[in-house]
C-alpha cells in the first residue's frame, strides 16, 4: 500500500530512481546506509512521510477516478436519452395494430441512428401503460419487438393473478403447518439464569425451509416468517404465530384444539415484549 500510495501521490512509478529526483540523492543514501532498500515498505514509508503523502492517497485517488467514471458514464446516457427523445419527438406514424388489448403503433424515424436504425414501435393498453421498442433497422423489426413486450407483459401479469390467487389459498396452509410441525426456538445470548425457555428468551417457531419460494418471501415481507441467511431454515415470527392461532381457532378439524392446547402458553409469549422486542420497534419507528 505505500508503493501505491507513493504512486497515487506522485503519478510516478515507484521506482528507486523517481524516489531520488523527489527527495534527493543524499535523503536515499542515507536510507541505503542504514540498510533500507527500496525492496522494503519501510523505504517508502519513509519516503511518503518526507513528500507528504497521507497514508489513503491510493484509496482517494480510487474514489476520484471512480467518480469520474460515473460522471462520464452519467453524461454519455443522458446525451443518448436526448438523442433518442430528439428522434421520438419528430416520427413518423406508419401504421397500427391491436394484440391482446394492446394497440401496437410503428412508427419511422425521421432519420437514422448511429447505428442505422430508422424504425421503433410503442405499445399503449391504457394512459399509464406503455412501453416503447428499441430502434429497429425495420418496421418489421419494431413490431415483432413490440410483440414480444405486449407477450412478456401479458405472461407475467397472468402469473402475478395466477400467485395472488394461490397465495390467498396457501398463506393460511402455510403458517398453519408451519406453527404446528415446527419447534420453538429461544435465542441462546439471552438465557435466564432460571430457565433458559423462557418467554424472555423466545424468539419464534423454526422450521425447515422446502416451500415455494415466492410463497415465503411474500410471508417474510409481510413480517410473518424471517429466513435464515442460508434460506434452508426459517422462523415465524410472534406475528406469524398470532395469525396462525387465529386460523386454527376458527378451522373445524379434528385435534386442532388439543394441539392448540398444548402450546397455550404461546400466547403469553406471543403477548410478551421483551426489550430486544422494545428496543427493535424503536429503532423501526426512527
Amino acid at each position: 500500500m505505500e508503493k501505491k500510495n507513493f504512486e497515487a501521490f506522485t503519478n510516478l512509478p515507484a521506482f528507486k530512481k523517481n524516489a531520488i529526483q523527489l527527495c534527493g540523492q543524499d535523503f536515499i543514501d542515507s536510507l541505503t546506509v542504514k540498510g533500507i532498500y527500496a525492496k522494503h515498505d519501510e523505504f517508502w514509508r519513509i519516503v511518503n512521510k518526507k513528500l507528504n503523502v497521507t497514508d489513503d492517497a491510493y484509496e482517494i485517488k480510487q474514489a476520484r477516478e471512480q467518480a469520474e467514471k460515473e460522471r462520464k458514464l452519467a453524461e454519455e446516457k443522458a446525451i443518448k436519452q436526448a438523442e433518442r427523445e430528439r428522434l421520438l419527438a419528430n416520427k413518423k406514424k406508419l401504421y397500427s395494430k391491436n394484440r391482446q388489448g394492446w394497440t401496437i403503433t410503428v412508427f419511422e424515424l425521421p432519420e437514422s441512428d448511429k447505428y442505422g436504425n430508422k424504425f421503433v414501435a410503442q405499445c399503449t393498453k391504457e394512459a399509464e401503460l406503455q412501453q416503447t421498442t428499441y430502434f429497429s433497422n425495420t418496421a418489421g423489426d419494431s413490431y415483432s419487438q413490440a410483440c414480444s413486450l405486449v407477450d412478456e407483459f401479458e405472461i407475467r401479469q397472468d402469473q402475478l393473478r395466477r400467485f395472488i390467487k394461490n397465495y390467498k389459498v396457501l398463506k393460511p396452509l402455510y403458517l398453519m403447518l408451519i406453527y404446528l410441525s415446527g419447534w420453538d426456538e429461544y435465542n441462546p445470548y439471552l438465557v435466564n439464569p432460571d430457565n433458559k425457555h423462557c418467554k424472555e428468551n423466545f424468539v419464534g417457531i423454526r422450521f425447515r425451509n422446502g416451500f415455494d419460494f415466492e410463497i415465503v418471501n411474500r410471508l417474510e415481507a409481510e413480517g410473518l416468517l424471517e429466513l435464515s441467511t442460508t434460506r434452508k431454515t426459517l422462523t415465524m415470527t410472534k406475528k406469524g404465530m398470532k395469525a396462525a392461532r387465529d386460523i386454527l381457532l376458527h378451522i373445524n378439524l379434528d385435534g386442532v384444539g388439543s394441539l392448540l392446547k398444548q402450546r397455550e402458553y404461546h400466547e403469553e409469549y406471543i403477548n410478551y415484549q421483551s426489550q430486544l422486542n422494545i428496543l427493535q420497534e424503536e429503532q423501526e419507528e426512527e
